[in-house]
């Protein structure tokens, strides 16, 4: 932009005042709030619509809460596969809310996508309460390509697609950080710390300590860093804690309720540190330099307050991270309350990359994107091997993924070396994100139907004309996964060999696992009965241990009625 003449009378040394550029124009006011909301909303719809539901965790707070429905029992979390399900129940509150909303249009239970709306609004929350605050912390030109950035990260928009807790977590731990840093601003504060405790108390709701650990967390490494507690006194105006005590109280046994998914399991420390890149990825671009501006406002001294916003953001981000990293279970959405703080870093990078004589920082990162990205193209390609076809089939698919991959990253490479304003960059980073999760969310994983065993094993019963009914049960021996329950109905009998052997009668529906159907068959005989069956049987790999199945779809019959069998192995 030309700078503007000064106007007569003006002193030589003394310049006018620039004219904001239209992005600064638009980036002021509600036009970027609805901005990142769309963002953040497509982000989320990839794939929620096509992908069946997932094992194992969507699939248990999807079934959940179809069962809360159906019960009329909105009290109380019960699932079919678990003895015990003490859990938060805040998010098969918003999720029930959208299956009977739903209900009326589709007469429909078991619609995976209405159960994922929470998510998205759970994304949409996040995104814009790192808009809202960051505002206050590194302006809003800065704000705007960090919540940008964190609305089309890999993690982040996965999760705003699956119908589990974590979006919603997000989203309303966000939302009592940005309170806090809007906290430190002279300005409605008893407003603010309202709105701090309302967002703590539905992050409880949602997943018990984790929205309280975050803000415990960030509040003691501030006070350790600055030695101020003057701004934080407005937290304790009695309506806030006590909102916060009330709900605490009623959700205490669930408090400290945590994932299954990872405490079987021992990882060292530095794993969410290495998956960074390619979970926050596009904004692995702008990691340097957020790496680069924590350094320095590690090394500034207190006084300068220039680097207090950082000062914030990095006891936001690093805590939360060390926790993490030092807990022996680890998955890699526990960490993902620090990604906000993280992504308003690397938007602040963004901005001071064009104003800093950093020597490395542009390639660092130009380099660092282009091997996330790799990564992830290959891994779509090894996805896309997953849909129906021989060899010959996997490999023209994996392919011809990696092409439209690589062509999608080169094209965003070649832009990020030859593009400088800051939102130039941001936005070829917010379009690489969205093509490529568009690819892998919408066209990929919805047809790879090896992942989709549980969809399979439907179809399969769908052709053979054994879905379950009220006269005809269905037995599932040796699968226990919880999507098939979702899929198809809540009575469905899971049991071992043993149980299913002695129970099931003749023309009940039968679903067996290959490595139980020795020891199935054994059980059947002893009542001159025996399995049929239908087809070639089902094969995949489970999603939740990585585990290979055949699962045979048939019914059961007596000996002398059925036809040889010669069942496929």
């Amino acid at each position: 932009m030309v700078p503007a003449r000064p106007k007569p009378g003006t002193p030589a040394l003394v310049s006018a005042p620039q004219p904001a550029s239209l992005f600064d124009q638009f980036a002021q006011g509600w036009r970027s709030y609805a901005l990142i909301a769309l963002i953040a909303f497509l982000s989320a719809q990839f794939g929620a619509g096509r992908m069946q539901v997932m094992d194992p965790e969507e699939a248990r707070f999807a079934q959940a809460t179809r069962q809360m429905v159906e019960a009329g029992d909105y009290a109380h979390v019960r699932l079919q596969t678990e003895t015990q399900s003490a859990r938060p129940i805040g998010v098969h509150w918003l999720q029930a809310a959208a299956v009977n909303a739903a209900e009326p249009l589709t007469h429909k239970r078991n619609a995976i996508w209405f159960y994922r709306l929470p998510s998205t609004l759970g994304l949409l929350l996040a995104a814009i309460a790192t808009l809202w605050g960051g505002a206050a912390l590194i302006g809003q030109r800065s704000a705007l390509f960090g919540a940008a950035l964190l609305s089309v990260a890999m993690l982040a928009g996965f999760q705003g697609m699956a119908a589990t807790a974590d979006a919603l977590l997000l989203g309303f731990t966000t939302l009592a950080l940005a309170a806090l840093a809007r906290l430190r601003a002279p300005q409605r504060k008893k407003v603010i710390s309202l709105l701090f405790w309302f967002a703590l108390a539905c992050g409880v709701l949602i997943k018990g300590f984790i929205a309280p650990l975050a803000a415990t967390l960030t509040l003691a490494s501030l006070f350790a860093w600055e030695r101020r507690a003057a701004w934080m006194k407005p937290l304790l105006w009695w309506p806030g804690p006590l909102l916060f005590a009330i709900v605490a109280a009623l959700s205490l046994g669930t408090l400290f309720s945590f994932e299954r998914g990872g405490l079987d399991q021992f990882t060292l420390p530095g794993f969410h540190l290495f998956l960074l890149p390619f979970l926050i990825f596009p904004a692995t671009y702008a990691l340097p330099a957020a790496a680069r501006l924590s350094i320095e406002t590690i090394r500034a001294p207190l006084a300068d307050e220039d680097h207090a916003a950082f000062r914030f953001l990095i006891c936001w981000a690093l805590p939360i991270l060390l926790v993490f990293e030092l807990t022996p279970a680890k998955l890699p959405h526990f960490a993902l309350p620090a990604y906000p703080a993280i992504a308003l870093l690397c938007g602040a990078g963004l901005t001071a990359m064009t104003g800093r004589r950093w020597r490395t920082t542009h390639p660092a990162g130009v380099a660092l994107f282009a091997v996330a990205g790799g990564v992830i193209v290959a891994l779509m390609s090894i996805a896309a091997t997953f849909m129906p076809g021989d060899f010959a089939a996997d490999t023209r698919r994996a392919i011809s993924t990696a092409l439209i991959g690589v062509g999608i990253v080169a094209a965003s490479f070649t832009a990020l070396i030859m593009l400088r304003r800051p939102a130039a960059r941001c936005a070829v980073l917010v379009a690489c994100a969205l093509a490529l999760s568009f690819s892998f969310r919408e066209r990929i994983l919805p047809e790879a139907r090896a992942l989709n065993v549980s969809s399979e094993v439907v179809a399969a019963l769908t052709r053979a004309r054994l879905t379950p009914r009220d006269d005809r049960p269905l037995w599932v021996v040796g699968y226990s996964e919880p999507s098939l329950i979702f899929i198809t109905r809540t009575d469905i009998r899971l049991a071992g060999p043993v149980e299913a052997g002695g129970e099931a009668q003749i023309g009940d529906a039968i679903v067996i696992e290959g490595r139980a159907m020795q020891d199935m068959t054994t059980q059947l005989a002893t009542r001159d009965l025996q399995f049929t069956p239908a087809e070639e049987p089902v094969r995949g790999l489970t999603i939740a241990n990585l585990d290979r199945v055949a699962l045979f779809v048939g019914e059961l019959r007596p000996i002398s009625a059925a036809p040889p069998a010669d069942v496929p192995r």
